[in-house]
């Protein structure tokens, strides 16, 4: 457990509220002497922060324990109020745009996708999501006033602490303040970040990143995203995993380069080889998940594609893994939705491309959250930030 570093007290004061919601999180219930003890804290000190969590309306006493002792005094046990506070996690994608309500201890109460507005000016796309966020709000029934803060999770280089998109290609938008537009527009205090470290984060309160240290997070959708955890905490600078040197291919990424990885294994890449590849009408185009169906129904050139892309993938994750040795690597997104289809061809050049004694400590996983990881991971980000002051903790 983290130790209280000494110095000011309402710093002190600060890290210890972080340690003790830490722990409420952790565990469902658990008595104010089990904080004291397992924070090494006074019980004094731990009563004094609890009252005022009481007060605010985070914590909650649910009823009594079993005595420590025989015959002893049975402890009033505390839990985090999943009734009193809430925050809203949004999935702002090209496509589609998802707002979900979660509690304090990150259950989904409710969600609401829609069709993002193909007229990606910034002033209606924040229209679009305040109008999303009241929707929400009026088909969950929960009072706005019990909304603690909104978390975005948004395609492009963003620089979380401002808010700021500095480039989405997918949206071309340059230097916008999205947090700060939507704060004003809905009067809650608004987070955003990148997508991929977004979903990072939801695997870590939910998926295959529970209880893992070390990991690399793979978003493969339209393109290829990557996030790393270091030490328990989410590496804040950029990680192009999707742009590695990997073919050469004459491809030219959207970057500007060639040979990315993103030209040869995203979504894209798999929507751009069958459209060559399979006839098809004037009007007609074929979609990753169109190439999966004829897969999994026996067409060899379309799990040929898939195979491809996996190996590709396989091969520059087994570099990543040679070279930061993380314990365990985690495949999501829409295209890791497709299962083995995508998986065994990944885990077959990895295996055949990664050093022995470290692929075999090593663990490379599809997601199990599936679509909802970017928008349960802005609810478990925004938690994290508003309620918990994760970064104290860690």
């Amino acid at each position: 457990m983290v130790r209280v570093r000494s110095g000011d007290p309402e710093m002190a004061r600060e890290l210890n509220r972080a340690l003790i919601l830490h722990l409420l999180r952790i565990y469902d219930m658990i008595p104010r002497a089990e904080i004291a003890r397992r924070l090494s804290l006074s019980k004094v000190t731990v009563s004094a922060i609890i009252n005022e969590l009481l007060g605010k309306g985070i914590v909650v006493e649910v009823g009594e324990g079993a005595p420590v002792e025989k015959g002893g005094r049975k402890p009033i046990m505390l839990s985090l109020n999943t009734t009193n506070s809430f925050v809203v996690g949004v999935d702002l994608g090209t496509t589609n745009a998802v707002a979900a309500i979660g509690d304090l201890k990150g259950n989904v109460i409710d969600k609401i996708r829609i069709p993002t507005n193909r007229n990606h000016n910034v002033e209606i796309i924040v229209e679009q999501i305040t109008q999303l966020i009241d929707d929400l709000l009026t088909k969950s029934n929960i009072d706005g006033k019990k909304i603690a803060g909104i978390g975005m999770a948004v395609a492009g280089q963003v620089e979380k602490d401002m808010g700021l998109i500095i480039f989405s290609p997918h949206f071309n938008w340059h230097n916008v303040y999205i947090a700060k537009l939507v704060e004003e527009r809905t009067g809650y205090k608004t987070i955003a970040d990148n997508c991929t470290r977004v979903m990072t984060i939801g695997e870590v309160w939910y998926g295959e990143g529970k209880d893992v240290s070390n990991l690399l997070f793979i978003n493969v959708g339209h393109g290829i995203g990557s996030a790393l955890v270091i030490d328990n905490k989410i590496f804040k600078h950029h990680s192009e995993f999707g742009h590695i040197f990997i073919t050469k291919k004459k491809i030219r990424c959207a970057c500007g380069k060639y040979g990315c990885l993103e030209v040869v294994a995203s979504g894209e890449a798999i929507e751009r080889e069958a459209n060559q590849l399979f006839p098809r009408s004037e009007n007609e185009w074929i979609t990753a998940k169109m190439v999966a169906e004829r897969a999994n129904n026996g067409d060899k050139a379309a799990k040929k594609i898939y195979n491809e892309a996996g190996r590709y993938i396989g091969r520059g994750i087994s570099i990543i893994a040679n070279t930061l040795n993380s314990e365990k690597i985690i495949i999501g997104g829409g295209i890791s939705s497709v299962g083995d289809l995508l998986l065994k061809p990944v885990l077959k050049e990895f295996n055949k491309n990664t050093m022995e004694g470290i692929k075999d400590k090593m663990s490379v996983r599809s997601s199990s959250l599936g679509m909802d990881t970017a928008v349960r991971g802005a609810i478990a980000m925004t938690l994290d930030d508003i309620i918990f002051d994760h970064d104290l903790v860690n």
